[in-house]
């Protein structure tokens, strides 16, 4: 995937933004593609085109997003959608992105989360940061024709594929640099962090030492201790019946554990033995934040998806996700 489109595996929350204006809905859908969230973007879309928020999946209610008078623009229902995307609508749409980032509700919802430092937990901070991401890509694909909800989503990535597969070397890496960039501008203002100017005085990780920090990331994933923790706390259920809904909400359960256990037991474990440390990123929190962001000029890299996405295969199975079905459910909406 050339940008960074946070969507493509998130299905629950396309679906709701498209049919509800209520964002305490959104968010309370957001859990589920979170999991994937604290990994590359490559990965997440790659191993999981289910629940990832993509305009639809962000956890629990929150006055963070109470945008409950605000209304997603609905493309005209009688309006076919476009049949494909020049280069320069895309490299349009990420412009428009940053200025909603860095200047517009998008940013005060940003520096809303960073004010939250410290008082709420770093996995509900950052589903917070990703349905902010998604909420504004919604709206922009939506000046472009598309529909904001999962169908539309996936129109606009596979029109930007098909952009960039018939761009020149130079076109193309305009286009994913742009989307690396969007996404780096989302993280250091959701986390108040200067990531940016250290990006520039220290210059792009090399790709001989992202795969080796992925590799080591991905032999965590694995560890038994890991998925069998991941097992028990998901084997619990707290739903009272199989309705669709009951369902949602316990797979949103699912997504949010893996994810809490991403950050809690493969990369912050250990304090100053923690895998972000031990990679030269520092401990903590931030030092989990500036591995994602450095992570993100591989994002597209096929041996750092190979690496991650058979890991979380791993994990999704223990949490006892059927990855097939999934997969299925998102070829199924992409058709």
């Amino acid at each position: 995937m050339a940008m960074m489109i946070f969507p493509t595996s998130s299905r629950l929350i396309l679906r709701r933004l498209s049919t509800t204006s209520s964002s305490s809905s959104l968010l309370s859908l957001a859990a589920s593609e979170q999991a994937s969230t604290l990994i590359p973007a490559t990965i997440k879309n790659h191993v999981v085109s289910f629940s990832r928020p993509s305009c639809a999946a962000i956890a629990k209610p929150t006055r963070f997003m109470s945008t409950q008078q605000q209304k997603t623009p609905i493309a005209n229902a009688n309006s076919p959608p476009p049949e494909k995307l020049s280069p320069e609508a895309g490299l349009g749409a990420q412009d428009a992105m940053k200025l909603f980032v860095q200047h517009g509700v998008g940013r005060r919802k940003l520096n809303d989360i960073a004010a939250d430092k410290g008082k709420t937990p770093l996995v509900d901070r950052w589903q917070k940061m990703v349905a902010t991401y998604i909420e504004t890509q919604c709206h922009v694909i939506t000046l472009l024709g598309y529909t904001p909800d999962e169908r539309g989503i996936g129109l606009y990535t596979q029109h930007l594929q098909q952009a960039m597969a018939s761009s020149s070397p130079e076109v193309q890496d305009m286009l994913r640099i742009a989307g690396r960039d969007t996404y780096r501008m989302v993280l250091a203002n959701a986390f108040d962090l200067p990531l940016m100017e250290e990006q520039e005085s220290k210059g792009e990780i090399s790709i001989v030492d992202a795969r080796n920090i992925m590799h080591k990331v991905s032999l965590r994933m694995q560890d038994p201790e890991v998925l069998e923790k991941v097992a028990k706390i998901c084997s619990v259920s707290v739903e009272t019946n199989d309705s669709p809904e009951a369902q949602q909400i316990d797979m949103a359960r699912k997504h949010t554990v893996i994810q809490q256990v991403m950050v809690d037991d493969v990369y912050l474990a250990g304090g100053d033995d923690s895998l972000v440390n031990e990679c030269g990123f520092g401990t903590g929190e931030d030092g989990y934040v500036r591995m994602q962001f450095a992570m993100a000029e591989h994002q597209g890299d096929p041996l750092i998806t190979q690496y991650v996405g058979a890991a979380m295969m791993k994990l999704l199975e223990s949490a006892g996700i059927d990855v097939s079905a999934l997969q299925q459910q998102a070829q199924g909406g992409q058709a």
